[in-house]
């Protein structure tokens, strides 16, 4: 199945100052329940100032053809340290979509979707990585190929509450790229 690339003008999305998360997360929102049926998925976002040198487009083809932005072996992810008791190849989060709509889950700060994960990337990746983060990327799995990483060792020091729930490895890890279904390219 081919993987649908789409790109979403957002020009008016930068973290010189606190993004309107709301208006910024209905316009995304629209362009998820417009072309994702209903159902569950996996969401990874990731900010390409990650992976300098290298453009949008550029790390979408590697997303195609890998099934995933690791394409380092040597480079470790942000938490690496955190996380290294787990067996897992990517952070992520999860979204549904019932009814041509998206779910919002209460817990969400804001109601949307995208909106919540940019108000987590400016407000919470200052605390691990010392500066916010804009996305520009968004990679949407089909949760079937993926499932939730486990623990390596009963002795491994556990994460900060809940953030396990994040974690998950790929079912078929010579086929990872059978897992992506959507990019979602955010052009600044």
């Amino acid at each position: 199945m081919a993987v649908k690339i789409i790109e979403v003008h957002l020009p008016e999305y930068h973290i010189k100052k606190k993004p309107n998360y709301l208006k910024l997360g209905k316009k995304v929102d629209a362009v998820l329940e417009t072309n994702f049926p209903d159902g569950k998925y996996i969401l990874r976002a990731i900010g390409s100032d990650d992976h300098p040198g290298i453009s949008l487009n550029k790390l979408a083809d590697i997303v195609v053809k890998t099934g995933t932005d690791k394409y380092n072996p040597n480079k470790k992810g942000v938490c690496h340290d955190e996380f290294s008791g787990y067996d897992y190849d990517i952070q992520a989060g999860t979204f549904e979509i019932k009814n041509s709509k998206l779910v919002i889950p209460d817990s969400y700060k804001y109601p949307t979707e995208f909106g919540d994960v940019i108000w987590h990337f400016y407000e919470h990746t200052p605390l691990d990585r010392g500066y916010a983060v804009r996305i520009d990327l968004l990679l949407i799995y089909n949760p079937q190929k993926l499932k939730k990483a486990r623990k390596l060792h009963q002795k491994a020091r556990s994460l900060r509450k809940g953030l396990n729930n994040y974690l998950y490895k790929f079912k078929d890890h010579e086929n990872k790229k059978d897992a992506i279904i959507g990019i979602i390219i955010l052009l600044r």
